[in-house]
Formats: C-alpha cells, structure tokens, sequence
C-alpha cells in the first residue's frame, strides 16, 4: 500500500464494505449499561498501556500500521511473527529490527509478540525468541494446545504442565515471559484452556515472571457464561496481560445453534465493569491488548481505532 493510499484509508476516503455488530442485536437493558460505561469510570491508580494486536492490520506496512496506531492513541504494538504473519521468521533477522523501528518513531512500544510455536524446542523458536529479547520484546504469547482424543483430561493436562515447564526454563534464562490466551473453541478439537479452570490447575504453581495468561474475558465468557468471573479471579496471579474484545451471540447458519459474533467495544455481552472491579481486586491494571477481530468500519481507521480504545480507557482508566 502506497502513502496516497493509505492516506485515503486514513481519512474520509474509499468505502469498504462493513457489516458490522449493532447495539440492536442486544437486550436495551445490556445495550444502555454498556454505551455509558465510558461515563460512569474514570481513572483509577495508574493508567494502564494499550497494545493493539496487529493481526488485523497486516494489510499495512509496518511504518504505516504504526502511524495509524500512535494517531489513535495506543501504547504499543503487539506483533504476528509467525507465518502469515506481520513478521515472518524466515525474514526475521530484516523484517524484526523494521518493525521495531517503525514503532519506536512513532512513540510506540513493540515489547508483546505473537508466535506460533508450543515448545522452546519447536524448530525455530529459541532462535526466533532470542532474536525479540534482543529487540526488547518483553513477553510472547505462544500456540494453543488442544485436547487429544487419545487422551484423558488428566493425561492432556499433564502434557500441557510439562509444555508449560519448558516454557519457564527458557524464560528464566532469556527474560522473557510466556504468556497464554484462553481461547474459546473454534474448531472440532477443543482448545485447553477454554474453560480457564483447566488453564489454571496446570499454570498456578509456576513463577508468572516466566509463565502467565494473557487473559480473554471474552471467550472466557462465550465458553463459561456469567461463572466465567469466579475462575478469573482464580487466575490473577497469573495474568501478566488481559485481552480486550466484545462479542454477543446470534442464531447460526444452521438455524439450530447459537454462535458468537465479535463486535464493536460496548455493542456486546461482556460485563465490562464486572471484569474491571474483579482485575482491582487482584491489583491487576494491564497491560491490555485490544483485538480488532470484527468487521470494522475502514473508511476513517484512525476514528476506528481511537473509538476502541477509548471506550476501554474510560472503562479501565
């Protein structure tokens, strides 16, 4: 993408098609207590970071996606260096330093990462999250493990723990911290960790300077319902950064089976102000990471993107 066009994308220019979530998809009751959340807190303690999760806008380039970001107002950028992604590891050694740079001339910090490895072992990973220590990267979120139908819940667990152990040695040694996403299940094999609780029993007694969660109060609650609150406030100790994203649900292709349909901040079903007075209670204040997983108006993406963000700093200040 050129800088004329991406100007264009930035203002008021080209249209794309969007069909996104309405308010009128929810109840009044949940539709009014989410559109004044922004007017009922301020901000408490210190304020947190605002990442944005860069999967959405590979479309641009990285001096581009920064620009975009640093208008709106985020903290940082949290990038996709994985195939397919942002940054792919077979150009790691060019492409990481770019990216690096183009967020530092933009005020923005580049310190959470993506990947798609599930072991240090994995072919590729010590050499790939090495180079982002290198860089200043802070934390990486790793690959999602799944049950096996071969398998118990116990045995599947016991897999995970000792992933997991693998995980904190090499942290300790690199400085940096892994951190997992809870991730409601989206394909025929179910994802560990859905449930968070079974997240939880395996990760509880490791050191969250090596080992946390980046935790998704969304899929937490598509997975859980309202219970979604009592595991999150188990797994504080454990959160070393918390996703933000709405989602409500609708009737399914098939007409028999409710589905979830991600949507703007505020147009959803998650108790936001439940999640904030839950996260006080354990001291935790980000940094949060803003998932653009919807199908977001572009005609003004810098509008876009402020108006997410600044819905979730009037909620978490």
């Amino acid at each position: 993408m050129n800088r004329k066009d991406f100007l264009k994308m930035m203002g008021a220019g080209a249209v794309l098609p969007f069909a996104g979530c309405y308010t009128a998809n929810m109840m009044p009751q949940a539709r009014n207590a989410h559109l004044n959340l922004g007017r009922v807190f301020g901000p408490v303690g210190p304020k947190g970071e605002y990442h944005v999760f860069s999967k959405m806008f590979q479309f641009l380039d990285y001096d581009h996606c920064a620009e975009l970001l640093a208008k709106a107002g985020a903290t940082g950028i949290e990038w996709t260096i994985r195939k397919g992604g942002h940054i792919d590891p077979a150009k790691l050694a060019t492409d990481l330093p770019k990216a690096v740079e183009a967020a530092r001339k933009q005020g923005l910090k580049s310190e959470m990462a993506v990947v798609s490895y599930t072991s240090p072992e994995d072919e590729g990973a010590e050499a790939t999250l090495k180079a982002m220590a290198d860089q200043g990267f802070k934390q990486f979120r790793p690959g999602y493990y799944f049950y096996e139908p071969n398998e118990t819940a116990a045995q599947t667990a016991e897999r995970v723990k000792a992933s997991l152990a693998k995980w904190a040695a090499f942290c300790e040694k690199t400085g940096l911290k892994a951190v997992h996403q809870n991730h409601s299940t989206c394909s025929p094999k179910t994802m560990f960790g859905s449930l968070v609780w079974d997240m939880w029993q395996v990760i509880k007694d490791f050191n969250p300077q090596h080992v946390a969660l980046e935790y998704d109060p969304m899929h937490a609650m598509c997975e859980a319902g309202m219970s979604f609150t009592h595991a999150m406030e188990a797994v504080l100790p454990q959160v070393g950064a918390i996703c933000l994203k709405d989602f409500h649900f609708k009737m399914g292709k098939d007409n028999k089976r409710w589905a979830k349909q991600l949507c703007a901040a505020g147009e959803g079903i998650v108790p936001w102000q439940t999640v904030k007075e839950i996260a006080e209670k354990g001291q935790v204040r980000g940094p949060y990471v803003l998932h653009f997983e919807w199908d977001f108006p572009k005609e003004d993406l810098v509008k876009t993107v402020k108006t997410e963000i600044d819905f979730f700093k009037g909620v978490f200040g």
